[in-house]
């Protein structure tokens, strides 16, 4: 299959901006879907650790330092209408694809309404596919969700009641080779994240202070939020970041927002690290509670957790992640997807 990849063009495709979780995405699936055996044709910006056939650069580094002014990367709005950078992209992005692309091909995005004029543009000859929904701004026909509580909310957030035989449900892939497992681990929790109260970044650090236990955070934003007895460490490169949560007691995610998928869950699951989260949204298919971490509703929940992380087995927890998160597993599911949507230009649903 021929795969049109648009990346987002606030940043780098490269590990130097992970805190981008789109840009981080791009590389993963550009990865996984390069070594099925498709071709890939990535638009995005000069530097890139993304496996492709072709890098078509639609903004280059010194454009993004100009419009962006004073705005960090992994802070800006994905709105085409108001953000210059967002139309020096499309409109180059729309140029390049019009040069090499043939009927039956796949456009994949994640940037939402942003990239709909894309979609429309080809809509005759291509194949438009939202690939890894954890937003609410989508539009296509052709959408997968990152987990099956992201589409129930869509469908109710858009006052939708009919189903779609082409929305699919299929979760982000994590490279395996990118975490390790401690049998080991240090005297510490982590949380990783947004410092916005939405983050519960404040839960964090009131359930540690209440539990008597060090909380080490990692991120950026609102840096009053992180309580005194908390040790911050900034927004770290992911290397460094990886290493502080390899070796963590245990994972704060308690996101007071319906958060569709969460991969800092997944990536500490993957080292064999529990999740301590709320109760709802992905964190109910991403989290076995009491086998992989908790999930709490209430402030001596939180608690509790802390204090019985240390009874859950923590390769178990590393070897659930690897049979459900890894690419091996969610490439065939995508090829899947692919080669049901291809069939529309044939016999379509009543394909045998």
């Amino acid at each position: 299959m021929r795969i049109h990849l648009l990346s987002v063009p606030n940043g780098q495709t490269t590990k130097e901006y992970s805190l981008c979780g789109f840009l981080a995405l791009t590389i993963r699936f550009a990865r996984m879907m390069k070594n099925r055996g498709h071709t890939v044709f990535l638009y995005a910006s000069e530097e890139n650790e993304a496996p492709c056939d072709e890098l078509i650069t639609v903004i280059t580094k010194a454009e993004q330092r100009a419009l962006l002014g004073s705005i960090p990367y992994q802070a800006v709005w994905f709105d085409p209408k108001g953000i210059r950078l967002w139309q020096v992209a499309l409109g180059r992005t729309l140029a390049g694809i019009e040069k090499r692309v043939q009927r039956g091909d796949f456009i994949c995005s994640i940037g939402g309404t942003a990239d709909k004029p894309i979609f429309d543009h080809f809509d005759a000859s291509c194949f438009g596919v939202e690939y890894s929904i954890g937003y609410q701004g989508t539009f296509s026909r052709f959408r997968v969700f990152e987990s099956h509580w992201h589409r129930a909310f869509i469908q109710g957030f858009y006052q939708n009641n009919s189903g779609n035989f082409f929305d699919e449900v299929i979760p982000v892939p994590f490279e395996p080779s990118e975490f390790w497992y401690v049998h080991q681990p240090g005297d510490y929790f982590v949380y990783l994240g947004r410092l916005t109260s939405a983050k519960g970044v404040h839960i964090a650090c009131e359930v540690a202070e209440k539990a008597g236990v060090k909380l080490k955070v990692i991120g950026h934003g609102e840096t009053h939020l992180v309580g005194r007895g908390a040790e911050y460490l900034g927004a770290l490169p992911a290397d460094e970041r990886n290493d502080v949560l390899s070796k963590a007691r245990g994972c704060f995610c308690p996101t007071t927002y319906m958060e569709p998928f969460n991969c800092v869950a997944i990536e500490a699951q993957l080292f064999g690290v529990p999740v301590i989260s709320t109760p709802w949204g992905g964190f109910t298919e991403t989290i076995e509670h009491g086998v992989t971490g908790f999930r709490c509703s209430m402030f001596r929940d939180f608690v509790r957790a802390v204090k019985d992380v240390d009874k859950l087995d923590r390769l178990a927890i590393r070897e659930r992640a690897l049979r459900l998160y890894t690419p091996a597993v969610i490439g065939p599911r995508y090829d899947a997807y692919f080669s049901r949507v291809s069939e529309l230009h044939g016999a379509g649903f009543y394909a045998e």
